[in-house]
């Protein structure tokens, strides 16, 4: 597949030096992820992707998932829990059978409008409410590729991913009504609606709702999600807005199966749970340009999310977080400063029962203050260089409190009590991040850049606590922060009629986390244990490359991303994991060393597209070091719009109904190896107004 993939991007490749086209602009796209302010692509010295409202209108996606599967470089991750984005190969660490952990959820900074983090503080279930946000309401998604800590602080190894929502700037009133089906029965309704009053004030308010069931039996989703926001553009130079959404979800979620499951029948349900989320989000934001050469930002803002699992035992999460974003620009006459200060008060829990009856209880706290700097200066002609600085104070405070309690041995061996314990601790932590570059522009369409970035990862509030076999006590243990350097060179260019990038980094990460745990699989509960530790050494090196053409009326695009994560070195740690240990120079479990894409977006007529996806992933390992096939997707859509503001879409997904696994792993109480299934082909079919 991957060959065939190969010779028709090298066929379009070739037909694009001679072909007519235009320049579309590739270079001359905003961006403001790179550096928190309005800037052109060709000035950052970053690899950036730019998924623009073009890219996702019409194409049948559902979630905000959906759009990143189709980016270049991305791979997104299942866990029990939710999705988690992948850059740059940060997979899955954990020994034992339940050490499923997607290092992604703490690697890669997933924000809102370039100030909020969706992040949660209980990092050891790997959740990041990701598809939280309507598809309607994204305007575009900003996509960088490793490194950011500077500006946007710890957990940035791979790469930041910014949700860009909408802005309405059609004066008058506007706005848009869509309906749309979908396999499973699913239907997804919604509105968005506006009014701009002379450019003055601006009110958005948006609604959607979906329900349909899933493609396991028995599983399902039915959520809502409503959004509005008023905006209040004081003088052309000060604006204010006040944003507020709320997305809430009922699930019902199919379980892992087994491999004989899984050939006999992949769509059974096996054991099915349900889970709730409700997601409030507040913000309040200033934008002003107080001189020619100085602009501010201030965003303060609110966020609380409950996430409730069904089941033996019932597990009820809140996350809680508050925070204040100060940035600004200050131009000079041969570049500009970027400065800003953040602070966040992230607070959250876990409850756990069985009949009503408390087993855990666990609270969380980490308070952040932080400040950076990053300046940019044209040292000489066309070549420029760029130096950044950021300090960060992090405060913890953890509390575990569980009862006595009596549980059943797996097997039906009897039942064990579990002694009551308790566990009240605090940690604080400084690091330090540092940014250097140098950008050079050997022609109006073309540069070359070299970056160096040394960053880091603080631990998390979970990931401070012990639990061991023996003593049946939690403990606090001495966990190092993650602290990785990373080298990147890349450039952009137009050629012809064809945008072309290319990147090149290494990353090597010091102190890299993991978690050791084992749930009693032959003890039963009074063996479970987990432990939390450092790896001395892991490297991650790979290349990035993307191409676009203008063909007339023909648009099409292929990447390249190729990583090789690995344990570099374990280290003296002792690992003791009953069923698996780490080795030096082994590969980092869930990482596909390729993924392949190829667009294609063909205007037929005025008003009629058709659009075509593929993407291939290669093979890699799971956490046992078993083998996960690769495996390849294509998409194909139709979408017309009318002059008058009508609009049809349609289109099918995984054309070629490919059976493969969103996620492998073990079963926590047998040991046997377990599979998620993918969907296979669906079909959708929508309309839409707009005004």
């Amino acid at each position: 597949m991957l060959k065939k993939f190969a010779i028709l991007s090298l066929i379009l490749a070739s037909i694009s030096l001679y072909a007519e086209g235009k320049y579309e602009g590739k270079l001359e796209e905003v961006v403001v992820t790179a550096t928190g302010f309005s800037d052109n692509v060709d000035n950052q010295i970053k690899n950036v992707t730019i998924i623009t409202s073009e890219d996702i209108k019409e194409k049948g996606y559902n979630t905000v998932e959906d759009i990143l599967k189709q980016a270049p470089g991305i791979n997104i991750t299942q866990t029990g829990f939710g999705s988690a984005v992948d850059i740059r190969g940060q997979g899955r660490f954990g020994l034992g059978t339940s050490a499923n952990i997607s290092k992604a959820v703490s690697s890669v900074k997933i924000l809102i409008d370039g100030d909020i983090a969706m992040d949660t503080i209980d990092t050891s279930h790997a959740y990041i409410p990701l598809n939280t946000i309507s598809v309607n309401d994204v305007e575009r998604v900003e996509v960088i590729n490793g490194g950011g800590t500077v500006l946007y602080g710890s957990g940035t190894r791979g790469g930041v991913v910014n949700i860009i929502t909408k802005n309405r700037t059609k004066e008058g009133a506007s706005g848009k009504i869509y309906y749309q089906n979908s396999s499973y029965g699913t239907n997804k309704l919604g509105f968005d609606t506006g009014i701009n009053y002379d450019n003055k004030f601006i009110i958005d308010l948006g609604y959607e709702n979906v329900n349909g069931k899933g493609y396991r039996r028995g599983s399902k989703e039915a959520y809502e999600y409503l959004n509005g926001s008023l905006k209040y553009n004081i003088t052309d130079n000060h604006s204010l807005k006040f944003k507020a959404a709320r997305y809430n979800s009922e699930e019902t979620l199919a379980s892992d199966l087994t491999k004989s499951q899984l050939l006999g029948d992949r769509r059974q349900s096996g054991t099915l749970s349900d889970l709730d989320i409700d997601r409030k989000e507040y913000s309040l934001g200033y934008e002003g340009k107080v001189t020619d050469n100085l602009k501010l930002s201030l965003t303060g803002y609110k966020q609380d999310t409950n996430k409730i699992m069904y089941g033996m035992p019932k597990t009820k999460f809140e996350d809680n977080k508050k925070g204040i974003n100060f940035k600004g620009n200050y131009g000079l006459e041969n570049g500009n400063i970027i400065f800003g200060y953040n602070y966040i008060d992230h607070k959250g829990s876990r409850e756990q029962t069985i009949f009503g009856t408390p087993i855990m209880n666990v609270d969380l706290a980490k308070k952040t203050s932080s400040f950076y700097l990053l300046g940019r200066h044209k040292i000489v002609g066309n070549l420029e260089g760029t130096a950044g600085y950021r300090y960060e104070r992090a405060e913890y405070k953890t509390n575990r409190e569980v009862p006595s309690t009596r549980m059943p041995i797996p097997g039906g061996r009897g039942f064990v009590t579990i002694p009551s314990r308790e566990m009240h601790g605090s940690r604080k932590d400084n690091n330090s991040a540092y940014e250097l570059g140098l950008n050079y522009k050997y022609s109006d369409t073309g540069n070359v850049y070299v970056k160096y970035e040394r960053g880091f990862r603080s631990p998390a509030a979970t990931e401070f606590v012990d639990y061991a076999p023996g003593a049946r006590n939690y403990t606090l243990n001495n966990l190092k922060t993650e602290k990785f350097n990373t080298y990147e060179a890349g450039f952009k260019d137009m050629l012809w009629n064809s945008f072309v990038s290319a990147t090149a980094f290494h990353t090597r990460t010091n102190n890299e986390i993991y978690l050791n745990m084992d749930h009693g699989v032959l003890g039963g509960p009074s063996t479970a244990r987990w432990t939390f530790h450092n790896l001395k050494a892991t490297e991650r090196t790979g290349v990035e490359l993307f191409a676009e053409q203008y063909l007339g009326k023909l648009r099409v695009n292929e990447s390249f991303t190729y990583v090789n994560a690995k344990i570099k070195k374990v280290g003296d740690d002792v690992l003791t994991s009953t069923t698996y240990n780490f080795k030096d120079g082994q590969k980092i479990p869930g990482v596909p060393s390729t993924k392949v894409t190829l667009g294609l977006d063909y205007e037929i007529a005025d008003g009629l597209r058709t659009t075509a996806n593929l993407n291939y992933y290669s093979s890699s390992v799971d956490t046992y070091n078993d083998k996960i096939p690769s495996y390849s997707t294509t998409d194909l859509g139709l979408k017309y719009k009318h002059q008058s503001g009508f609009g049809l879409n349609a289109g099918v997904k995984n054309v070629f109904n490919k059976k493969y696994n969103v996620a492998q792993g073990k079963d926590p109480l047998t040991g046997n190896t377990v599979y998620s299934p993918a969907d296979e082909r669906t079909y959708y079919i929508g309309a839409s107004y707009e005004f």
